[in-house]
């Protein structure tokens, strides 16, 4: 007798699938024609991870909506805060901006934030449990994870 075994694939929550267009390393992740790339393990402060994004063809994450935030989330360790490309350093007047140059219509800052401390131009995302998901302008020197986004298609 013959058995035939069926799988049938389900989706909870966003489509993750691999991207091999997305970028030359591995672990880059497509969500809605979006890659993204979640380096955890090089810690580094804002301007590297700037730079190791751009080396990828990339930008630090920009984000423009609920639903992307959302997406980003589930990527960002609840023990790190994590950069993102919103900083207050590349305009003269200082207002937000993002690195890849889209505008700022979306914010999803923490309680208090802006704080706008001395010193305190670069974004992360917030990583305790109470503020997850919530942003933090921080000093740019602090060494934090990062995310990478690239279009894709």
């Amino acid at each position: 007798t013959q058995k035939t075994l069926t799988i049938i694939p389900i989706t909870v929550g966003y489509s993750w699938s691999d991207a091999p267009d997305c970028g030359t390393n591995l672990g880059w992740r497509k969500n809605n024609n979006i890659c993204y790339y979640h380096n955890d393990t090089d810690i580094v402060d804002f301007h590297t991870a700037m730079t190791r994004c751009y080396h990828e063809k990339a930008s630090l994450v920009s984000i423009h909506s609920g639903d992307e935030q959302a997406y980003v989330n589930t990527m960002v360790d609840l023990e790190l805060p994590t950069w993102i490309g919103l900083s207050d350093i590349l305009l003269e007047n200082h207002s937000y901006s993002w690195t890849d140059g889209w505008p700022v219509f979306f914010t999803q800052w923490g309680p208090g934030e802006p704080s706008n401390i001395k010193d305190e131009g670069c974004v992360s995302v917030h990583a305790s449990r109470a503020f997850h998901g919530t942003w933090n302008d921080t000093r740019c020197d602090q060494a934090k994870p990062y995310v990478c986004k690239i279009s894709s298609g």
